[in-house]
């Protein structure tokens, strides 16, 4: 009454090609290059707004 049985099916799943450890790995490079890209963008853009308006 208080205790159901689990069904093993409800929790299974399948991992498809790419969605493993590695997958999390390259996800992570991905993310750190786009911060640095994004803070050099930043860093150049607010340098010429300065620049600009220094002028």
């Amino acid at each position: 009454m208080f205790f159901r049985k689990r069904n093993p099916e409800e929790h299974r799943y399948y991992l498809l090609p790419g969605q493993g450890r590695s997958n999390r790995r390259v996800r992570r490079q991905q993310l750190v290059a786009a911060l640095i890209a994004g803070a050099i963008v930043s860093v150049g853009l607010g340098f010429a707004v300065w620049y600009l308006g220094k002028v």
